[in-house]
């Protein structure tokens, strides 16, 4: 949930302009990986543009948000997870 995400992504944009073919890069991402656009973008200017889909603000309150709706764990039992 979010841990390596941001270097998965730093390694394709590295792979991306090593091939010297592309010029821009923008980013796409939807939930968490909108989320981790928005950090790569925080540190590297480059990024030509996003389309960011649903990011949110707060990783804890969407998880047990998501504990909630689509599980039967108490939310309790969730929040020690």
């Amino acid at each position: 949930m979010g841990y390596k995400e941001k270097e998965d992504l730093q390694c394709v944009i590295d792979y991306l302009r090593s091939t010297e073919t592309v010029t821009m890069l923008g980013l796409w991402g939807r939930s968490m990986g909108a989320v981790t656009s928005i950090f790569q973008a925080s540190r590297d200017t480059s990024i030509a543009g996003m389309v960011l889909d649903s990011p949110f603000s707060n990783l804890n309150k969407l998880s047990m948000e998501l504990v909630k709706t689509f599980t039967k764990i108490p939310v309790f039992l969730a929040s020690i997870a």
